[in-house]
């Protein structure tokens, strides 16, 4: 039955759209510019774009229907899916997933829209494929039956290897097999851990709620926390299972490269492998090493960062650096770390919008992203070089912006927990600081580039409206951060105190670290 609530058609409606509309842009649209479409009513980017919005819409009102003050699901739906083993078609949304779930419906359409001449062939192909992995997005981030997310998770693999085998820059087409061959692996595991886990629950149900109430053996949940903890490392491209992003996310289009960085594993690791495997989680051994890796994950990717001399490269090595702060969070488990953890997922994808954006449209004007091709920037582009600068700053958590937030409440948590690991993963922010400063240098104020003595065209309005969308939510939640920050806090109880306390929960968990 239909959970009742004024809003559980939202989140259904969110989940379908996107695939339907796939199917209409893949039969109707046609490319920009082709004799059958000479109006380009039929443009399918546009298509696209409209589908978006509308997507972007519906998770205006899933906000709107949603009840900061209260705990636990909202707009939630359980109906039977495949009742002979128990899934059900369950969603729901609570304040740690929500700001996630918006992020992503809301950054869609401006990606679309700040890369507009990026693709332009294929269209159609390309729009389905887009709008079915928004799909398959929304899924993960709101999928309450593990068999759902799994189906949910997989959907999110298959458009990217298309999307990226297809409109991958030319000769690293390669980009895409290495992504599949890295995340399948892990995905498998994970569905025989959620087929074991199943199996423990009676064969009775896959949702989440059900499952966090089987009593598991210590053994067992390790076994299984490895398996998820595998698939959700490799797709968020953790040290040392990153050797698929950077390569992925230089040769991918501009909205893909972004969607690559997404923070979904993230995400997952907080809402199924924590709370489902808690003596696991916490296991001294067991957690230690993940705080280790945690920080090697900060302090490699700010310095192989450094050493980039190409803009995406950077973005994505910066990008591997703050997934190890995400991790620090998650795995400190204090309610402050937590939070800094879902707050440093929702700024990596806006900050990487920003910085991706920016390597498109040097990219299409010129053809390079290439840093030393762009010195003396400033003088040449302006609007283009104020949107770096404040996309830069954010990134390497400069006080006023929402980067500072989460990487502020990630040590502050952490530290209690790990002190430690907590002041290594300090030295991460000084090399954000280095690597970050340097690019600036390099790009706006060094020696003037034979590209930009030629003339680089500055931002037009649709790229500096979307860039400045992007930019006021960066300054804008890093001065205010309550509207992301208030609704999750009784979510992100929950997770600490359940992982704590819950019933598969170790006795009493130990320090990961002693002081230094």
């Amino acid at each position: 039955m239909f959970a009742a609530s004024a809003t559980t058609w939202v989140l259904p409606a969110m989940l379908v759209w996107p695939a339907l509309a796939a199917g209409m842009v893949r039969w109707v649209g046609r490319d920009p510019g082709t004799d059958e479409d000479p109006a380009g009513w039929r443009d399918a980017r546009r298509l696209t774009l409209a589908a978006l919005v509308v997507e972007a819409i519906l998770g205006a009102a899933l906000a709107l229907g949603f009840d900061p003050a209260r705990t636990g699901w909202q707009a939630l739906v359980d109906v039977p899916w495949i009742p002979e083993i128990g899934a059900a078609i369950s969603l729901g949304v609570d304040g740690m997933s929500l700001p996630l779930v918006l992020m992503a419906v809301w950054l869609l359409p401006l990606l679309l829209l700040g890369a507009w001449e990026n693709v332009r062939v294929r269209t159609p192909t390309f729009g389905a494929l887009l709008l079915l992995l928004a799909s398959g997005v929304v899924g993960a981030l709101t999928a309450l039956d593990l068999l759902l997310f799994y189906v949910a998770w997989e959907l999110i693999l298959v458009p990217m290897y298309f999307l990226l085998g297809i409109w991958a820059l030319a000769g690293q087409s390669r980009a895409a097999l290495r992504y599949v061959l890295f995340t399948l692996v892990g995905s498998l595991l994970m569905l025989v851990a959620i087929a074991a886990l199943w199996d423990a629950g009676g064969r009775g149900s896959f949702h989440l709620d059900h499952l966090l109430a089987v009593p598991l053996p210590v053994r067992a949940q390790l076994w299984m926390f490895a398996a998820f903890f595998a698939a959700f490392a490799v797709k968020s491209a953790l040290v040392p299972f990153h050797g698929w992003f950077p390569p992925a996310q230089q040769a991918a289009p501009t909205v893909v490269a972004v969607l690559l960085g997404l923070k979904v594993g993230g995400y997952a690791l907080l809402r199924f492998a924590v709370p489902l495997f808690p003596a696991a989680a916490l296991h001294p051994t067991v957690r230690l090493l993940i705080l280790i890796l945690a920080v090697v994950t900060v302090l490699y990717g700010a310095l192989v960062a450094m050493a980039q001399g190409e803009l995406r490269r950077l973005v994505a090595y910066a990008s591997i650096s703050h997934l190890g702060f995400i991790m620090l969070g998650s795995f400190a488990l204090t309610p402050e770390a937590v939070s800094g953890a879902v707050v440093a997922m929702v700024h990596s994808g806006v900050a990487s919008a920003v910085l991706l954006l920016v390597a498109g449209i040097l990219e299409d004007r010129t053809g390079s992203t290439t840093l030393a091709d762009f010195g003396g920037m400033a003088s040449g582009a302006p609007l283009l070089s104020v949107v770096l600068v404040v996309g830069t700053l954010s990134t390497v958590a400069l006080p006023g912006t929402l980067g500072f937030v989460g990487e502020f409440l990630i040590l502050m948590g952490s530290y209690p927990e790990a002190p430690a690991l907590t002041v290594a993963a300090t030295i991460g922010v000084v090399l954000a600081a280095l690597y970050g400063l340097r690019a600036l240098q390099q790009l706006l104020f060094g020696a003037p580039a034979p590209l930009v003595a030629r003339g680089l065209p500055d931002l037009g309005r649709r790229e500096l409206g979307v860039l400045a969308v992007l930019v006021t939510a960066l300054v804008g939640l890093g001065v205010v951060p309550a509207p992301v920050l208030a609704p999750m806090q009784g979510a992100v109880r929950q997770v600490v105190e359940g992982a704590r306390l819950g019933p598969n929960a170790a006795p009493s968990p130990a320090p990961a670290s002693t002081g230094p």
